[in-house]
């Protein structure tokens, strides 16, 4: 029996080379070149709101903002609202960055004093994990804290009083993901210290991952009122519209928008339920040139 098993083995290695030679001596294919890594630079230009103006239904200016960033005009510095009939703004916000992040946001009334201040600490995934907002004096007000999934998603803010007792939580559920990868959240539920449901938010989009409806429930389930979000239908796909439904499907205000080429809004007209003019926001802007590295083969 060795004798046969070792003769097979002799006779299959012996095919196996002659296999292997006529594969050998036959013409192949010629081999697809293998494709290269390469870059391309692009310029990205983005609308950077710079002012923002607000005027009565008759057309008379009511108040406007002035926003100041930084050289890159990508990090706000100052926020000022103005009452046009006094020349000092009516409110400051001037916003503090450290290491890129936004550590707080300082308010100053129009005589230049503090009103209160709003501070940020963020995880070690440069996400917000929790905020403080003190008065004037320094004394806490209140304070946030936020919690994340693995995949990085908020699923929770808590609120607590200036004591530190818990006030109120506020968690996030999410669908499929948006088709830049981003999920999106589509149940806001919040809670009393106690657990208990106080309200319920749904949210709904469209294929383009756009918000496209809002449900603001009751504890109870019951529809309260919802919002209705509208898009134009090429690029760049700015808003054309937001409705604010009444729980019986009835608008009580609309607001109607214009948008520029890149999308951005440039004027916001409100009005309330049977169409009539409540103000008209106008935006202006400067435009900040982003550059993006596109990788590609060929």
């Amino acid at each position: 029996m060795r004798k046969v098993s070792i003769s097979l083995l002799v006779v299959s290695l012996a095919l196996a080379g002659f296999l292997a030679s006529c594969a050998s001596s036959a013409p192949s294919a010629a081999a697809a070149p293998a494709k290269v890594r390469k870059e391309r630079t692009v310029i990205v230009p983005v609308p950077v709101l710079v002012k923002e103006t607000s005027y009565y239904s008759d057309g008379q200016l009511d108040q406007y903002i002035v926003y100041t960033y930084d050289p890159s005009k990508k990090l706000l510095l100052e926020k000022d609202t103005y009452d046009p009939s006094q020349a000092a703004p009516m409110e400051r916000v001037v916003s503090e960055w450290k290491n890129g992040q936004l550590a707080a946001d300082v308010f100053y009334d129009r005589d230049g004093k503090v009103k209160f201040r709003h501070d940020y600490g963020y995880d070690a995934a440069g996400r917000l994990a929790s905020d403080t907002v003190t008065d004037g004096k320094g004394r806490p007000s209140s304070s946030s804290t936020y919690t994340y999934d693995a995949a990085g998603d908020k699923i929770e803010w808590r609120v607590f009083d200036a004591a530190g007792i818990l006030d109120a939580v506020t968690s996030y559920a999410y669908g499929a993901p948006g088709p830049d990868g981003a999920a999106l959240p589509v149940l806001v539920t919040m809670k009393d210290p106690g657990g208990a449901v106080t309200g319920t938010i749904k949210l709904a989009y469209g294929p383009d991952g756009k918000l496209q409806r809002r449900d603001y429930l009751n504890p109870d389930g019951s529809l309260r009122k919802s919002e209705l979000y509208a898009y134009q239908p090429a690029a760049p796909y700015g808003p054309v519209s937001m409705e604010l439904l009444r729980a019986d499907g009835s608008i009580s205000e609309k607001t109607t928008y214009q948008s520029g080429d890149l999308g951005q809004i440039l004027e916001a007209t409100d009005s309330d339920g049977s169409g009539a003019i409540r103000g008209v926001t106008k935006y202006e802007y400067i435009v900040r040139d982003d550059t993006h590295t596109n990788v590609y083969y060929e």
